[in-house]
C-alpha cells in the first residue's frame, strides 16, 4: 500500500501506542534483568538469525517480485483504498468501528460476496443475514477450514451447527482440504501448510477487503482488528476468478444429500459422508466443544 492508507496506518499505530491500553512491558513481567547490545548480538550470531532472514526463501532481494519492482517490469494495479480499524477501547465499549464501517461497504453489495475466513462462526444472526443476502439475489461464497485443516477444533464445533442452514439457504460453502497443494501466486492458505490463513472478502468483483478479522464472535466483540478496503475492479475481478478456479481442487464443496451434510471432492468425484481426514478423536472434540456455552469466545 502507498499513499493515503499508509498515513492512516501511521495514525492508527500512534492511537494504540498512546492509548491507556498500551503499557510498559515492565508492568506485566517480573523479569528484571536488562540485556545489552552485546547480548543481543551474541544471540543473533549463535542462532544464525541474520542468515535465516537474509538467505534462501527469506531473501527478498532474490525474489522475482523484487527484481520486477526494481526494473519496473511488473504491472501494478492502482485504486482507492481506506483503512478500517477498531478503537483501542473496543473491549470496554463493546463497539466495533471496523464492523460498522465494513457493514456499510457490504450493504452496498449488489451481485456477489466472497468471504475467506480461517475461523468461521457465523452465529444464528449472521447465518440469517447471509441467507437473506442470497434471497436478495446475491451470490454468497464462503471459504473456511475443514475440521482436519483447522487448528482450533472448538471453532469448528460451533461453525458446524450452521452448515446445513447456510447450504439450504443457497450459500456456497467450501472447506479447505488438509492435504491441498496450492502453488499459485494467489494462495488461499498463505503458507506451505494446508491450513487456511487468508482473511479477505471480494465484494461485487470490484472491491477487496484484506485484514486481521475472522468472521466470528471473537473478532466482532473481543479482539481489536484492522483491515483495508481497496476499490480496484480489474484486480478484484482477477482475484475472484483465481479463487473460483482454485477452490474446486483445494477445497470440498459442502452439499446436502438425503437431508445430511456431504463433502464433494471435485478433483476425484468422491462424495464423503463424514468430516474428511479427521480422526475420531478430533471429531469428538469438535462435537463436545459445540455443546459448551463458549460461542461468544470463539
Amino acid at each position: 500500500m502507498v499513499g493515503k492508507s499508509v498515513r492512516q496506518v501511521n495514525r492508527q499505530f500512534d492511537l494504540y501506542w498512546n492509548s491507556d491500553y498500551s503499557v510498559p512491558i515492565e508492568w506485566i513481567t517480573p523479569q528484571m534483568e536488562h540485556y545489552t547490545d552485546a547480548d543481543v548480538e551474541a544471540w543473533v550470531n549463535n542462532l544464525g538469525l541474520e542468515a535465516k532472514f537474509s538467505g534462501g526463501v527469506y531473501d527478498f532481494a532474490k525474489l522475482p517480485l523484487y527484481t520486477d519492482l526494481i526494473n519496473g517490469t511488473i504491472d501494478l494495479y492502482w485504486g482507492e483504498s481506506d483503512l478500517l480499524y477498531d478503537l483501542p477501547n473496543k473491549p470496554d465499549s463493546k463497539q466495533s468501528t471496523l464492523i460498522d464501517s465494513l457493514g456499510a461497504v457490504l450493504d452496498e453489495g449488489e451481485t456477489s460476496l466472497v468471504f475467506i475466513s480461517p475461523y468461521f462462526v457465523p452465529t444464528a444472526h449472521g447465518t440469517q443475514e447471509l441467507v437473506n443476502a442470497v434471497k436478495d439475489g446475491l451470490e454468497v461464497v464462503i471459504i473456511t477450514n475443514s475440521l482436519a485443516s483447522n487448528d482450533v477444533f472448538a471453532v469448528h464445533g460451533w461453525y458446524a451447527k450452521y452448515r446445513q442452514e447456510l447450504v439450504e439457504g443457497g450459500v456456497q460453502l467450501w472447506e479447505v482440504k488438509s492435504h491441498a497443494e496450492i502453488k499459485k501466486n494467489w494462495s488461499l492458505t498463505g503458507s506451505s501448510r494446508s491450513s487456511l490463513h487468508t482473511k479477505a472478502m471480494v465484494i461485487d468483483k470490484t472491491k477487496i477487503f484484506v485484514g486481521s478479522m475472522n468472521l466470528d464472535p471473537r473478532s466482532a466483540h473481543l479482539n481489536t482488528e484492522m483491515g483495508v478496503v481497496v476499490e480496484q475492479p480489474q484486480y478484484a475481478q482477477k482475484v475472484y476468478n483465481d479463487i473460483m478456479r482454485e477452490i474446486p481442487t483445494t477445497a470440498y464443496e459442502i452439499a446436502i444429500q438425503d437431508g445430511d451434510i456431504v463433502w464433494i471432492d471435485h478433483s476425484t468425484g468422491d462424495i464423503l459422508t463424514s468430516e474428511p481426514d479427521a480422526s475420531i478423536w478430533r471429531r469428538m472434540g469438535a462435537w463436545f466443544s459445540g455443546i459448551l456455552p463458549i460461542e461468544e469466545q470463539l
